[in-house]
């Protein structure tokens, strides 16, 4: 499998391309990937072309195995042997039942996040490789047979966790035995997590299946789905820019006029988009599940329709978007706690006494006129229903306004985007963002250089 971009020539890129004075955290678990990118860089700070930036690094241990404790004490000496500071951050706590996965992958961003924030550093770096892209993006192409999904685009060269860090993926372009082979000419070896050759995981089967013939192909496709990524969401961007207004944080109205002029799949990813966010969701509505409210859009029917926890309500002049009154949880804060409120405000109780949250659903709707107006009736009482509300014993509602609460701070939370935004949509982060009163995210990096030389 042949790549026209080496690990070396990644890195100096990717180097290149820090302008501002930076500290880099690489996420290193051990294996051959990450100690490449570290010893990558490493090696190539060392040439003194980059003064302004340097390096510090973590690894997460997740305690899923026995060996990982040791293995991360192995990092720690190969990180102190290079002079080059290290945290070993350790995933504590109960581990869920089902989609152990996923929670692992969130708690090592977070950890990586706080860490990085300690260290003083400014990017995050991870060790993905064209292998990983290609994996990734066979395993979706499976699960979505769509030859034009945004799936297929892979993992994005960056992603913003937590709102405040970017991580960035400087060897996606690099195959794993170029890294390698820079690892065995250097007499550094590497840890191998068995997990990665278990046929019981999905990745492993995926890589079993693929032929190198077919990893080259791959690669291209993947490039090519990128560019239409970039494209279709820049196009949403566009779209929701000009044509979507939010009413309080609850309510998104679209005019029917835009839905005219856009084509079905710019629709398609920015209605998915902004419904995700009213609807307090992490993910876009499937193109499946987002089928039926294309079809409202464009049969322009009177008439209403639920998706995703969103009621999609389709009026004279606009298409109003507002959360299903079913489903919200109550979420009790402690005194001086913060949480996450149905997937759509983020909550501080600065108070000194503990405090839940509900829906305010019937004293919202009675409020609904005054905190909507300029809305139709129904639709200002059923986001008034949605909004968060201070509970009393008897489940009864007051809605928090900052007049009379000053003690509980409110703000909005885009569920999609909040956690994890890809630098594909980081355009249309921006402009659902601003929709919500808040700005975009900002990006501390500029476009690949070509000036690689001292």
């Amino acid at each position: 499998m042949t790549f026209p971009v080496t690990p070396q020539a990644a890195i100096d890129r990717f180097l290149s391309d820090q302008t501002e004075p930076l500290r880099l955290m690489v996420a290193i678990s051990g294996g051959s990937d990450s100690t490449g990118l570290l010893f990558l860089l490493h090696d190539a700070l060392r040439a003194g072309c980059h003064p302004h930036l340097s390096l510090c690094a973590a690894t997460v241990d997740h305690g899923l195995r026995p060996e990982s404790a040791a293995e991360a004490a192995g990092v720690a000496a190969l990180c102190a042997s290079l002079s080059i500071p290290h945290r070993i951050l350790v995933w504590e706590g109960a581990r869920p039942v089902s989609g152990l996965a996923a929670a692992a992958r969130a708690a090592r961003y977070r950890l990586l996040v706080d860490a990085a924030e300690v260290f003083g550093a400014g990017l995050v770096l991870s060790a993905h490789t064209a292998d990983d892209q290609v994996e990734t993006a066979a395993m979706r192409a499976e699960r979505n047979g769509d030859v034009l999904s945004p799936g297929l685009a892979g993992m994005a060269p960056a992603v913003l966790l937590d709102g405040r860090l970017w991580l960035m993926r400087p060897l996606l372009d690099c195959s794993r035995a170029d890294i390698r082979a820079v690892l065995d000419a250097n007499g550094i070896g590497w840890v191998d997590d068995p997990s990665n050759d278990n046929p019981a995981y999905e990745r492993p089967r995926q890589r079993l299946r693929l032929q190198e013939a077919d990893r080259a192909s791959a690669l291209d496709d993947i490039h090519r789905a990128q560019r239409r990524r970039y494209a279709l969401s820049a196009a949403a961007a566009e779209f929701i820019r000009d044509g979507a207004t939010v009413h309080g944080g609850a309510v998104a109205a679209v005019d029917r006029a835009a839905l005219q002029d856009v084509d079905d799949d710019v629709l398609a990813y920015g209605l998915a988009s902004l419904a995700a966010v009213i609807g307090g969701r992490p993910h876009p509505l499937s193109a499946d599940r987002m089928a039926p409210v294309i079809g409202l859009c464009r049969t322009g029917e009177l008439t209403r329709l639920n998706a995703g926890r969103v009621v999609f309500d389709q009026r004279r002049d606009a298409l109003f978007l507002t959360r299903e009154a079913r489903g919200i949880l109550s979420l009790r804060l402690e005194a001086g706690s913060a949480g996450i409120w149905d997937g759509r405000y983020r909550i501080d109780n600065t108070g000194d006494s503990a405090v839940t949250i509900i829906a305010a659903g019937i004293a919202g709707q009675w409020r609904g006129g005054a905190l909507f107006p300029g809305l139709p009736a129904g639709i200002a009482r059923s986001a008034a229903a949605s909004l968060p509300a201070c509970g009393d014993a008897a489940g009864l509602g007051t809605v928090i306004e900052p007049a009379f609460l000053a003690w509980l701070r409110l703000r909005y939370f885009l569920a999609p985007f909040d956690r994890f935004l890809p630098l594909f949509d980081e355009k249309l982060a921006g402009e659902i963002a601003l929709k919500f009163g808040r700005r975009g995210a900002d990006l501390p990096f500029r476009g690949p250089s070509t000036e690689n030389e001292c």
